[in-house]
């Protein structure tokens, strides 16, 4: 075997080599990502319903979705956000008029929300771009596949991707696309990342397998640190989510919370298999909404409020399976099978009610105006 057949062998080896990391880790993530999937969209019905719930007489609404499927309905500074399997559209939220708008041509789309900022990128593949709420910031290529990403409200980016040398990268970015952190994570695969306002934090969780038992290490680190400051384990149970509320760190897993001070110490709220996660959001002035079980196959969901000191406040228990929550500063939305009830947060008050069938899938609150997603359409349910 001449040199140029045996370069030709060794290069064919590596590309094999390669596409079974890649499967595998994809294979490891979606077990991961499956969970929040199906928290989701498990309970809706997308049947069509001739008959919906009258929405409030508003300027432009109802109006209709241009981006396809909807596979995130936020708010992004003041205004409705909505990310489909085509296109995105960011909409006034008092006249229904499209503020700005593309047609992202990803195939496998997922969007991080922060302030005035959204971060796309095509889940898989290399492309991803980052927008404010009326033009492009950038679009970037990275140089292996995304795993995952976060923005910050700074519009730093952090981003996790396969790697060639070593099962995962993170790597931040700030909003002039100058790299502040390039770790190897040679522990396992990264499933989530976070990156705090100022984009000097980040947080990756990681998971791989001990004795045929998977297993999620959450990690923080500042972006000029060589290695993480700290390490937090997991076993036998995923993260949701990780988000930075200034120098505090949400940890959602499946079955726990915990919240992360300064990089170093973890303060449980909720102990490891203690609850079942339903549904979860972020307010408006960055506190953690939680909708929960005390059990698995419990037909009661609670929600509580979760400040960045790990203090949880309970807000209401519903005898009813919650398909969707949204909070704001002071109040938060919640989507049941029979309808969307605000409460206060404060007292757990109602502070209104509006009818909605099972072809409603998600629900948006914006200050004191609420918002749900019908099939196609937005309706606005608040009156001005």
């Amino acid at each position: 075997m001449n040199s140029e057949e045996r370069e030709l062998e060794r290069r064919q080896k590596k590309e094999k080599k390669s596409e079974r990391k890649r499967r595998v880790a994809w294979a490891l993530v979606a077990l991961l990502v499956a969970a929040l999937i199906i928290m989701r969209v498990a309970e809706v019905d997308f049947t069509p319903s001739p008959e919906g719930a009258p929405a409030a007489e508003s300027s432009g609404f109802p109006c209709s979705l241009l981006t396809g499927t909807e596979l995130a309905l936020s708010g992004e500074g003041s205004n409705i956000a909505v990310l489909g399997d085509t296109a995105y559209c960011v909409t006034d939220r008092k006249t229904a008029k499209t503020l700005y708008s593309f047609d992202h041509g990803y195939s496998n789309p997922v969007a991080d929300f922060a302030g005035s900022y959204s971060l796309i990128y095509d889940q898989g593949s290399q492309s991803y771009r980052l927008d404010s709420q009326s033009k492009n910031v950038y679009s970037q290529q990275s140089e292996q596949p995304i795993i995952c990403a976060g923005v910050s409200d700074s519009g730093a980016v952090v981003l996790a991707c396969l790697s060639e040398d070593c099962p995962s990268t993170v790597s931040v970015f700030n909003r002039s696309l100058d790299k502040k952190l390039s770790y190897d994570v040679s522990e396992g695969y990264v499933t989530d990342v976070a990156v705090d306002s100022r984009g000097s934090r980040v947080a990756f969780a990681v998971v791989s397998s001990e004795n045929a038992r998977f297993k999620t290490v959450v990690y923080t680190m500042n972006t000029d640190d060589s290695t993480p400051r700290a390490a937090f384990e997991y076993a036998g149970s995923g993260v949701l989510d990780l988000r930075f509320s200034s120098t505090d760190l949400y940890v959602v897993g499946m079955d726990f919370v915990s919240v992360i001070d300064s990089l170093k110490t973890e303060k449980s709220v909720y102990a490891p298999g203690s609850i079942e996660v339903s549904s979860f959001c972020y307010s408006q002035n960055g506190r953690l909404v939680l909708a929960y079980r005390s059990y698995s196959g419990s037909q009661q969901d609670n929600i509580s409020e979760i400040r960045p000191s790990g203090k949880a406040k309970e807000i209401v228990s519903i005898d009813s399976r919650i398909k969707d929550i949204s909070a704001a500063s002071s109040r938060v939305a919640v989507l049941t099978s029979g309808g969307v009830t605000v409460y206060k947060i404060s007292n757990s008050q109602i502070a209104a009610e509006y009818p909605a069938d099972d072809s409603y899938s998600s629900v948006l609150i914006l200050s004191s105006d609420v918002f749900a997603r019908r099939q196609a359409v937005i309706e606005k349910l608040s009156a001005d």
